[in-house]
């Protein structure tokens, strides 16, 4: 499909051809991260799966700021398609990947060197601070391969090449669920070995996505890195928001896995990690849903069809809704089986806990697709502050008033319950801030 296509497919018809392979991407990717939670809670232990909870937001803060490079110049980039500047939206394309490379070199060293202290700083308990100092060598030895994966699918996906994208990221998928298998299912080895799987088959897919560009097959090619110090800035503060949405979730998991560990331990934060996998398989199918079509608001606002922009938004909203309100029932039904696909029968303690706060957890999807929805879009209508704003109060300071209040009443199941009641106030700031956007798109000449 050719990028043009953005701007003159019917709305439905395009939806459909970006937004299924991405989502049939992220279910295989969510697929085989539950796989890794399942390989790794019945065969290692809970307590390796608390430890993977713990750490990976540390691994999340690394890849934060590629993230926001990629994200910022994904925005641009769609917009200069948009434009029909072909030329301009490769070297931003270009300088975009340089830079995350670099960038990652550098962590990668930084990591090395400082992780092992952090870890043990932050966590007291010494099992739980080795297995997850073993999980995160592996990830921060690999960033500088890894962390463009991302970048590269979704610049893929500007181009067009959704089915490619997804075909791809099933390969990946595939491969992580083999290696987990044999690595920890067959040979039982430890949990460094989940990272190496991931890692291992996330390297195999950045040079798989990255042939494309290198063939010139693709509206976007690697050109001489050739940018204004003006188009960089955007660049930063187009990706600011995704920045500091990833950065502010990883710092409040971290609060919040002290909350768990002080209220209800190892036990507590194994029952939250049985939460978060469950997790993993719906909101990165609705990233992945509306990471496919933001590409579409981009184009369609350099190119100023500010109706098609609202009707992409209507459509991307019934969608999303429909997946969470799915996803919702599937929870309140399935309860027990959901946790003991994470847990072996001997740890009662984290069954027991891990399916109430499914349960306490599980109304939060009723307002989760509506902040990503909006924040998305915002995004990817260069509205970068209004998008700030929305991330500040759903992921920082809601959270973190609702669990320090509600901790004080109901302990540990204070936790559980603060996404259902800090969502609930967002989409109302979502809301706001939506329909003062609309207004501007709406005027637009």
């Amino acid at each position: 499909m050719n990028q043009e296509q953005f701007g003159t497919m019917e709305p439905k018809k395009l939806f459909l051809k970006l937004a299924i392979p991405s989502l049939i991407s992220m279910l295989f990717s969510s697929l085989y991260m539950m796989a890794d939670g399942i390989f790794v809670g019945k065969i290692i232990g809970s307590k390796a799966l608390a430890a993977i909870n713990l750490v990976f937001p540390i691994i999340m803060i690394l890849f934060a700021v590629g993230d926001m490079v990629a994200s910022g110049a994904s925005v641009k980039i769609g917009i200069k398609l948009g434009e029909k500047n072909e030329k301009e939206a490769s070297e931003i394309f270009s300088v975009a990947l340089l830079f995350i490379f670099i960038l990652n070199i550098i962590f990668a060293i930084i990591g090395l060197i400082f992780t092992k202290d952090i870890i043990f700083i932050l966590i007291k308990d010494k099992e739980l601070a080795d297995l997850s100092y073993k999980f995160a060598y592996v990830f921060i030895l690999f960033l500088p391969i890894i962390a463009p994966f991302f970048a590269i699918d979704n610049y893929l996906r500007i181009c067009g090449k959704a089915n490619m994208s997804m075909w791809i990221n099933i390969g990946v998928s595939v491969l992580n669920i083999i290696l987990d298998a044999i690595f920890i299912g067959y040979l039982k080895l430890g949990i460094e070995y989940a990272a190496l799987a991931s890692s291992l088959s996330m390297s195999i897919g950045t040079l798989i996505l990255i042939y494309p560009f290198i063939t010139k097959k693709v509206a976007l090619r690697f050109t001489k890195p050739k940018i204004k110090i003006k188009e960089m800035l955007g660049i930063i503060y187009n990706g600011s928001s995704e920045f500091f949405s990833n950065v502010s979730g990883s710092v409040m998991s971290i609060i919040m896995n002290s909350f768990l560990l002080h209220y209800g331990g190892a036990v507590g934060v194994a029952a939250y990690s049985i939460v978060m996998y469950i997790e993993s398989l719906i909101v990165p199918m609705l990233f992945g849903m509306i990471d496919a079509v933001q590409p579409v608001f981009s184009y369609n606002y350099g190119a100023k069809n500010n109706k098609r922009i609202m009707t992409f938004f209507k459509i991307t909203c019934t969608v999303a809704l429909s997946i969470s309100i799915v996803t919702m029932i599937i929870i309140f039904a399935f309860p027990d089986f959901l946790v003991r696909m994470f847990s072996s029968e001997s740890d009662i303690a984290v069954i027991y806990m891990a399916k109430k706060a499914l349960l306490l957890y599980a109304p939060s999807y009723l307002f989760t697709w509506f902040i990503m929805t909006v924040s998305g879009v915002l995004t990817g209508l260069e509205k970068a502050t209004e998008s700030i704003v929305l991330m500040s109060a759903e992921s920082i300071i809601l959270p973190l008033v609702s669990t320090l209040v509600l901790t004080q009443f109901i302990g540990v199941y204070g936790i559980f319950v603060t996404p259902t009641i800090s969502g609930a106030v967002s989409v109302v700031v979502a809301f706001i801030l939506w329909r003062k956007c609309s207004k501007f798109i709406l005027q637009r000449q």
